[in-house]
């Protein structure tokens, strides 16, 4: 479908590459210089219109973006931010358009009108919310506990399997037996929490905000004194000491060592893990493994990065070039404005600040300057290169050929276009239709 329109819209030019209206890069047909392309592969078929920063794909049964990174569209979810959702979660349908939003779950359906009235099930981690003016009122049920809100955050009520109240910041507390307990009083000055009490693993945090601090568990422990002058922590592998929100630290353990003076420098080494920094933020790196699988990323000035990981090798010197590469592929772009490694921006923004490119897949090597204005393809010893309309010139199998002003004169080893149209060399005339589908070549004549 998306074919025709645009031959319907460009031709001729969809039918002969006439840059910068319609043009070829690799198997993907470009229009209007980088503003539009579509490309089908196998039974993938893409298609980009970049004023308007949207694009489709066939893959995983149709995926559209549109003003892209704002809107997406797919089987399983659809957004605009902020205004528009809709997913489908476990079976049901949940929408929300701002301000309405309704949906379905398996404890019924549920509607609203957010601030003014609403309820919702098996959202947002919870059995059920409802709400009624909100922040005036508004009720929260889950895992067995409930908690009323009045004028949130200020005044709360616990029930069910917890019990508690809350009139912030002054005064609260909250239990739920055997697994939690906590309290504040002038928060953030001081709180005590226990937690995680029905695993092997409790946790006991106290905060006498910034006096003194305390999280201490079987395992762990960590202490602040006057924070953030005095730190000290420590667990089964390290232990570590700080002043000043750690820019001085000292990590010392069996696998675990460092030291920061920060911004100055910093390092890290936990087993085959390693970090460092210098002079921060103009160079840092780090190294890791996923059991034997190396990867690597260095950062100089927080833009400028280079990254091995299991998608490859990705190389930015911004605002100047990024290069991308895996398995003796590569992608090279002149300049890199967006120094981001996301498939969307590759593919929908980036095309429209990118200069000059540089290409390689299996065997092909292509190159394109100025948004088409000049491009080269290679594969073996076969290759193209043309500039904008005026000429072509192309070696296969056939030997070298030659067109000029986008096919309307050409010749090669096989034929000779004249007016676009492409006539058998040492043929008598006649007509027939040949691959090309959309012109026909004079042929020897058949005899009576």
């Amino acid at each position: 479908m998306y074919r025709f329109l645009f031959l319907f819209l460009f031709f001729p030019c969809a039918l002969h590459a006439f840059w910068p209206v319609s043009w070829e890069f690799n198997n993907e047909r470009r229009f209007l210089g980088p503003l539009v392309s579509y490309e089908k592969e196998d039974d993938t078929t893409r298609l980009t219109l970049r004023p308007f920063l949207f694009s489709y794909d066939s893959r995983d049964g149709g995926v559209y973006d549109y003003l892209y990174p704002l809107g997406k569209s797919s089987k399983e979810k659809s957004y605009f931010i902020p205004f528009f959702l809709s997913k489908e979660f476990e079976g049901k349908q949940d929408t929300a358009l701002f301000p309405f939003f309704y949906g379905e779950s398996k404890r019924g359906s549920y509607f609203g009108v957010f601030p003014l009235f609403g309820n919702l099930y098996d959202r947002f981690g919870r059995d059920e919310i409802n709400f009624f003016m909100w922040p005036l009122y508004s009720h929260i049920n889950a895992e067995e506990a409930t908690k009323t809100n009045i004028l949130w955050p200020i005044f709360s009520f616990y029930g069910g399997k917890e019990e508690g109240f809350k009139a912030w910041p002054l005064y609260g507390y909250r239990n739920r037996e055997g697994v939690k307990n906590t309290s504040f009083f002038l928060w953030p000055i001081f709180i005590k929490e226990e937690k995680n009490l029905d695993t092997d693993e409790p946790v006991d945090n106290f905060y006498a905000f910034p006096f003194y601090i305390h999280s201490i568990s079987r395992t762990k422990a960590s202490y602040h004194v006057l924070w953030p002058l005095f730190s000290y922590s420590r667990d089964d592998e390290k232990t570590k000491k700080g002043m000043l929100f750690s820019l001085f630290s000292l990590t010392e353990g069996k696998e675990t060592k460092g030291y920061s003076f920060f911004p100055f420098i910093y390092s890290e080494t936990k087993g085959r893990d390693h970090s460092f920094g210098l002079l921060w933020p103009i160079y840092k790196e780090s190294e890791w493994y996923v059991r034997d699988e190396r990867f690597m990323q260095k950062n100089i000035l927080l833009f400028d990065r280079y990254i091995e990981d299991d998608r490859g090798t990705f190389f930015n010197v911004w605002p100047f070039f990024e290069y991308s590469g895996k398995g003796g592929d590569f992608t090279f772009l002149f300049p890199s404005l967006l120094p981001f490694r996301v498939e969307g921006f590759d593919r929908i923004i980036k095309p429209l600040f990118t200069l000059y490119e540089q290409r390689k897949r299996e065997e092909k090597h292509m190159v394109s300057l100025l948004f088409g204005l000049y491009t080269r393809e290679r594969e073996g010893d076969n290759w193209k290169t043309r500039f904008a309309f005026l000429f072509e010139v192309k070696r296969d199998e056939g030997g070298l050929g030659f067109e000029f002003l986008s096919g309307l004169f050409g010749i090669d080893s096989k034929k000779v276009k004249i007016l676009f149209i492409p006539f058998k060399r040492g043929q008598e005339t006649g007509i027939q239709k040949v691959d090309d589908p959309d012109v026909f070549k004079p042929i020897e004549p058949s005899n009576p």
